[in-house]
C-alpha cells in the first residue's frame, strides 16, 4: 500500500500550510508538492511520497464535490486518505491572519474571514481516519506532533 495521502482543512489564516511544513520535518519527508492530482495518483516515481494537502472547504455543496478529487486520487494510486481539520479561536484566527509572516497572496480581510467563520461548516469525511485538533493554543511543532501521533495510532 502506498503511503497516506494527508488531507489538512481549515479556515483560512488557521496554519494549515505552516503546520503541514512543520509536518514535513515530523515526519521525516521530503518538500515534494504538485498541483495535479492525477499526475501525483498515476507517477510511479511518486508512489512510495507521503502528500499533504492544504485547504479551506465548507461542507457545502459545491466545495465538497471538490474533495471528492482529493478522495479520487488516493484511490488511484491505493493510499488511505487521512482527514485532519484544523480549529481555533476566533481571536486566534484573526491574529495568525494579521501575521506579517503570513504569504501576500493569502486571504487578509478580517470580515471575511469572520463571514466565513459565521456561515460555513468545516468539511469533514467523518470516517475514522479524521482527526480535528484544536490549535489555538498550539506551537507549529506541538500541532504536526498531534497529526505524526494520530498517523502512527491509525496505522499501527
Amino acid at each position: 500500500m502506498a503511503p497516506p495521502s494527508i488531507y489538512i482543512n481549515g479556515y483560512p489564516g488557521i496554519g494549515k500550510f505552516t503546520i503541514a511544513k512543520g509536518l514535513l520535518s515530523d515526519l521525516r519527508l521530503g518538500p515534494e508538492r504538485q498541483g495535479i492530482l492525477d499526475s501525483i495518483a498515476m507517477s510511479e516515481s511518486l508512489k512510495h511520497v507521503t502528500w499533504i494537502f492544504t485547504n479551506s472547504q465548507s461542507s457545502d455543496e459545491v466545495e465538497s464535490a471538490a474533495v471528492a478529487d482529493y478522495i479520487s486520487a488516493a484511490e488511484m494510486r491505493g493510499s488511505p486518505l487521512i482527514s485532519i481539520i484544523l480549529t481555533c479561536g476566533d481571536s486566534e484566527n484573526v491574529r495568525r491572519m494579521l501575521s506579517k509572516h503570513r504569504g501576500k497572496t493569502k486571504l487578509n480581510d478580517v470580515d471575511i474571514l469572520r463571514n466565513i467563520r459565521r456561515t460555513d461548516d468545516l468539511f469533514r469525511f467523518r470516517g475514522t481516519a479524521e482527526c480535528e485538533i484544536d490549535v489555538t493554543s498550539l506551537s507549529v511543532d506541538a500541532a504536526a506532533h498531534r497529526i505524526a501521533n494520530f498517523l502512527t495510532k491509525i496505522n499501527s
